[in-house]
């Protein structure tokens, strides 16, 4: 393994946007320090943590990556950058790393995203109908679920999973399927989705992100109130059958 100076995670002390980096340098054997940033009860020391850039970046945002002496915002590139820096880049062939870098995506903006939009909903639109949107939400996971099972059949994801390490596309599903469950409560369940199913049980990073969760348990989001936001939007999903 490289000799790394400085590794240190950014992040509020939940799972949102952040646990997906913690689970893989976990899983990878990677130490670093895991930042976890407090939020008063109404969020109201945020304005101080932002304004320090030796903590939120450059973009002044969460999750921000110390490696080195390099600082990263976005999501997404930061995984990028770890994925390249773990050397996973260069066991994959050209075909395969714009599969891992499709799926990563994906699983980010189609599936964890909107798991933390719905529990925000009606703090960032004032009025919503949380079960109308509850629903909307739903419709469209299942969709897209079906599509993300469809295409890991066809590009044989299971078989390869258990042949190499666990990578940054790997824990990012892991960490959206755990999400879509704590969140809709079984009422989206991933038993209609084989290959989905079959790699939230067997992927080989599971047994290490369940652990690190169970470690240190943490809310969805950051959102004052989270519970009762699931619960109504839980109830919302009974309403409907």
């Amino acid at each position: 393994m490289p000799a790394y100076t400085e590794i240190t995670l950014h992040y509020f002390d939940v799972r949102g946007r952040g646990q997906f980096i913690r689970g893989l340098l976990t899983q990878r054997d990677i130490p670093f320090s895991d930042d976890r940033i407090k939020l008063n009860a109404n969020n109201s020391n945020w304005p101080e943590i932002r304004s320090n850039r030796a903590v939120s970046g450059d973009f002044q945002k969460l999750p921000a990556l110390q490696w080195d002496d390099m600082m990263i915002n976005e999501v997404l590139v930061i995984l990028d950058f770890i994925q390249e820096k773990l050397g996973d880049n260069a066991q994959l062939d050209e075909k395969t790393r714009l599969q891992h870098a499709m799926l990563t995506s994906s699983a980010f903006l189609d599936l964890l995203t909107p798991c933390i939009n719905l529990i925000w909903c009606d703090i960032f639109h004032p009025g919503t109908d949380v079960a109308e949107t509850t629903a909307v939400f739903k419709r469209r996971l299942q969709m897209h679920l079906a599509t993300v099972n469809q295409t890991l059949q066809q590009w044989g994801w299971l078989n390869t999973m258990n042949d190499r390490e666990v990578m940054v596309a790997d824990a990012m599903l892991w960490e959206a399927l755990d999400m879509i469950r704590l969140t809709f409560n079984g009422k989206v369940s991933l038993d209609d989705f084989e290959a989905l199913a079959t790699f939230y049980e067997t992927c080989p990073g599971a047994t290490t992100f369940k652990q690190l969760l169970a470690l240190k348990p943490s809310t969805i989001t950051a959102r004052p109130g989270e519970a009762e936001a699931l619960l109504a939007i839980q109830e919302s999903l009974n309403s409907q059958g």
